[in-house]
């Protein structure tokens, strides 16, 4: 084929319809500022107490992971928790029923958390599964039908500190009979301290059954991350560029069993 090669960048006539393009010649650098991300994040994120978890290592061998049931050191739940620290963050998608999201299905109670990269002391905030997230700035009210147990010094503890009482009882005769604060027990260091002990049995090693409704801060469990490891490129005021991590969000889980085994000596 002869002839004439056409230029790859030839220009075309002007047409009536013809308009400037939009982008610009050179695209500016849409870098993400994760520290203004983290501060948005507390200035209108809740408190958050962050709890690690690792496994309980009270186990008698790994062949078989025999872990002892009436664990004290971890109450018999297999995980024990350290290194509790602050931090901010948001709390949605709180579920009161279940969800099909893209991710599957969002069970009862389950929550999406975003959190900063790093704790406000400047540490970096690392999660795993099986770590606790304490709300401690609000309160929910909770259950738990518990037997009464002798103590030395006279306290009993439930599965989480109580805050506040709401209405406690017992059955005696086949009637109930509502227990009252600071008559019939007190809240101390977020424990009942009994006045007037319930009955028990030192044969039978059972005690009287009351159920207890009180106030406290609610607990979540991490389940997973939504995305692990997100990290960026920031560009700083001279003009040089750094890896940084991106803000995480995490599903977790509202913690609530209503008759935790109490196994404290």
């Amino acid at each position: 084929m002869s002839g004439k090669q056409i230029e790859p960048n030839k220009e075309y006539p002007v047409s009536s319809t013809t308009v400037p393009s939009p982008m610009p010649l050179i695209i500016p650098d849409p870098s993400i500022r994760g520290a203004s991300f983290d501060q948005l994040l507390e200035n209108r994120g809740i408190r958050f107490i962050h709890r690690r978890a690792a496994p309980c290592p009270n186990i008698k061998s790994l062949d078989d992971n025999s872990h002892d049931p009436l664990c004290s050191i971890c109450d018999g739940n297999g995980i024990l928790y350290y290194g509790d620290k602050e931090i901010w963050g948001t709390l949605l998608s709180n579920s009161l029923q279940k969800n099909f999201e893209q991710q599957g299905i969002w069970e009862i109670g389950t929550a999406v958390v975003t959190f900063p990269t790093e704790y406000p002391d400047g540490t970096q905030a690392e999660f795993q599964t099986y770590d606790q997230l304490v709300v401690e700035d609000f309160t929910i009210r909770m259950w738990e039908l518990k037997e009464y147990e002798p103590r030395v010094n006279n306290q009993q503890r439930l599965r989480y500190p109580i805050v506040n009482s709401d209405f406690f009882a017992c059955a005696k005769g086949g009637s109930l009979v509502e227990l009252i604060e600071d008559t019939d027990f007190s809240i101390v260091d977020g424990n009942i301290e009994w006045i007037n002990a319930l009955s028990y049995d030192s044969v039978t090693e059972r005690g009287e059954v009351f159920v207890a409704n009180y106030f406290a801060n609610p607990v979540y469990v991490v389940l997973q991350h939504m995305r692990e490891l997100r990290i960026t490129q920031e560009l700083q005021a001279d003009g040089t560029k750094i890896s940084k991590r991106l803000p995480q969000q995490l599903l977790v889980k509202r913690d609530f069993l209503a008759n935790l085994p109490e196994t404290e000596a």
